[in-house]
């Protein structure tokens, strides 16, 4: 008794759905699903890409603060009269300036390095966009999941209609 209600209420509520969205034909219904599975896909394909950049504009933005914070200590080491002598002293600091002017120069970044306070605003201005297209994202896998069940729920009652058809069906042969 309580599988045949809920089997009611299920129904109902992927009738109701249907109609609130305007869906009349099972090949309408599988249209949007296919177009928001899509929509999906790419906002999922946005959002790694939003990620990646983000990614890419935090590590730019240390290596040029670092390049900036070790400029002074680099230069002092290369006019330097005893080179060994002050790198044994000032060895962290040097390593770590040569590691961001390589990392700058493998990012085909020569000349004047970009302002930080540009590159941050930058960086802050791709969070809001990357938690944009997540809240998108986001709304878009809901919908996904909700058409799914949609789509299960009708796959049901069609199967559960052919049953009966397929019982008598067998009992004729």
């Amino acid at each position: 008794q309580w599988a045949k209600i809920h089997n009611l209420k299920q129904a109902a509520k992927t009738m109701n759905f249907l109609t609130e969205n305007k869906i009349e034909q099972y090949a309408d219904l599988l249209t949007r699903i296919e177009e928001i599975a899509t929509a999906s896909e790419q906002a999922g394909d946005s959002l790694k890409e939003a990620e990646k950049r983000l990614s890419d504009m935090a590590l730019l933005i240390k290596n040029v603060t670092t390049y900036q914070k070790t400029k002074p200590l680099y230069e002092a080491y290369r006019k330097a009269r005893n080179k060994e002598k002050y790198r044994a002293e000032h060895e962290r600091g040097i390593i770590l300036h040569e590691a961001a002017a390589k990392a700058l120069k493998a990012a085909q970044i020569s000349g004047k390095l970009p302002s930080v306070p540009a590159l941050q605003a930058e960086y802050e201005k791709l969070q809001g966009q990357k938690e944009s297209l997540y809240a998108d994202y986001g709304k878009l896998k809901k919908q996904v999941q909700e058409y799914d069940i949609i789509k299960r729920n009708i796959d049901s009652i069609l199967q559960a209609e052919n049953q009966p058809q397929r019982e008598r069906e067998t009992e004729r042969e």
